[in-house]
C-alpha cells in the first residue's frame, strides 16, 4: 500500500509537528495582541507579547499530527513575521515619521549569538 500526503495550503510537516508562518503588523508586534489561528482540529488563540521580534516562534502543544500507534499529537510551531507596509498614505507616513523621532536605535552591526551559530552548524 502506498500512502501519499497532500500538501496543506499553509502548514508544513516535520514528523508529527506542523509549522506555519503568521504575518503580523508592526503595531501588533510592538504592542502585543492575541491572534486566532486555524489548526487541524479547530481554532486556537496565540498571545503575541509586547515587543515580539520578527522570526519569533510560538509553540502550541498537541496541535500537530497525531502520533502513529501512540497517544498524543505533535506540536504546531507558529513563526511570526513582521510585515512592513509597502504603501502608506500621507497620514500614516507622518505618524511613522513622528514615531521615528522618538526612537533612537544605534545602527551598528552586531555579531550573531553563539546559539544561532550552533544552530546553523547542527541543522
Amino acid at each position: 500500500m502506498v500512502l501519499s500526503v497532500k500538501a496543506h495550503r499553509f502548514f508544513e510537516r516535520d514528523g508529527d509537528d506542523l509549522h506555519c508562518i503568521m504575518p503580523i503588523t508592526f503595531p501588533q508586534a510592538a504592542l502585543g495582541t492575541e491572534l486566532d489561528i486555524e489548526t487541524l482540529d479547530g481554532t486556537a488563540t496565540i498571545k503575541i507579547p509586547e515587543g515580539t521580534q520578527n522570526g519569533r516562534e510560538f509553540k502550541l502543544r498537541n496541535r500537530g499530527v497525531p502520533h502513529l500507534n501512540e497517544n498524543g499529537k505533535g506540536d504546531l510551531i507558529v513563526e511570526v513575521r513582521v510585515a512592513t507596509p509597502t504603501k502608506l498614505n500621507k497620514a500614516q507616513k507622518e505618524l511613522i515619521r513622528q514615531l521615528s523621532e522618538t526612537m533612537l536605535v544605534e545602527n551598528t552591526p552586531t555579531s550573531r549569538s553563539l546559539f544561532a551559530k550552533m544552530k546553523d552548524i547542527f541543522s
